[in-house]
């Protein structure tokens, strides 16, 4: 199944193919202040396939805190948080704010609370490695 989904003023789409129904979706809330802040409920699964297109790559800002093991994916027009990604040479993995979705409303789980804080920056980037999604940049310089 395929949904697309983006930003509120459209310069960065999305499109989540998963085989699992949405209602079976298991969510995360990552605990961290940035999540809690934007109230993002998460979506990663390593089976799942993303593309997030960058229709206008002057609206992209990727802001990077704490670590610095991955790159927080914002609309810079209308400030939507859509995504959390993490790069190198293996390729692109990523954690979807599943709200930016078109069907939201369909994946009607509870976001699960989630605490990484005690995790080493070895330890964080491996546990992303196992679980986010094999994701496509696509309008991404470089």
């Amino acid at each position: 199944m395929k949904f697309p989904g983006g930003c509120h003023c459209g310069a960065i789409r999305v499109e989540l193919e998963t085989s699992r129904r949405p209602e079976d979706q298991i969510l995360g809330a990552c605990q961290c202040t940035f999540c809690r802040k934007h109230n993002a409920r998460a979506f990663s699964d390593p089976s799942a396939r993303l593309e997030i297109t960058a229709l206008d790559w002057g609206a992209v800002h990727e802001y990077e805190f704490g670590l610095r093991t991955s790159k927080q994916v914002l609309c810079n027009r209308c400030g939507v948080y859509v995504a959390m990604t993490l790069r190198d040479d293996e390729g692109v993995l990523s954690v979807l704010n599943i709200d930016t979705l078109d069907e939201r409303a369909r994946f009607i789980q509870e976001a699960r609370p989630r605490v990484y804080d005690n995790e080493s920056k070895a330890e964080r980037i491996q546990r992303r490695k196992q679980n986010w999604i094999p994701t496509i940049l696509v309008g991404w310089p470089g």
